[in-house]
């Protein structure tokens, strides 16, 4: 596989902008049709009964009941995205700390440039010539999302813990 073939996928890969994402209330199959046309062909998609769950969980609010606005919409979509590498509680945590302290915009707009960032980091990254060298490459990409997954932990842990004891 070629670097070049990688890096122009991750080129293409967009997250709507704050403007972009409807502001007329969509339904609970719009948003899942609407999300996943961002993120399908990545494993980050969704599902009515996933959006659901996220509701019951209370990592989204319920406001509007079966209509969700532009707000709710970014929260789903930076729930699809961290679920992989967070867990539901550390979602919430984390949504709850933005809703409080920026704008819905801010803190939206703020994810999406930041990851559009590190995507276009692996540009600068050849990827060697098949053989040995391209498992070393292809180890080195897993380990470190590994090593970024055990820091994160890390930190939510620590963090609850300070939390509930001070």
């Amino acid at each position: 596989m070629k670097n070049n073939q990688v890096t122009e996928e991750l080129k293409s890969f967009q997250l709507p902008a704050w403007n972009e994402i409807p502001d007329v209330g969509l339904y609970l199959d719009q948003v899942t049709k609407y999300i996943n046309s961002y993120l399908g062909d990545y494993e980050m998609g969704v599902t009515p009964s996933m959006i659901s769950n996220y509701v019951k969980l209370k990592i989204i609010s319920r406001e509007g009941k079966k209509i969700y606005s532009r707000e709710r919409i970014a929260a789903l979509i930076f729930v699809a995205v961290t679920k992989t590498v967070l867990s539901m509680d550390q979602i919430r945590d984390v949504l709850a700390e933005f809703s409080a302290s920026d704008s819905h915009e801010a803190w939206y707009t703020a994810f999406v440039q930041s990851l559009k960032k590190h995507l276009s980091e692996f540009e600068q990254r050849a990827l060697p010539k098949p053989g040995r060298e391209e498992n070393g490459s292809l180890l080195a990409l897993i380990t470190a999302a590994v090593a970024h997954k055990i820091y994160l932990d890390t930190y939510f842990r620590k963090r609850r813990n300070e939390q509930t004891s001070g």
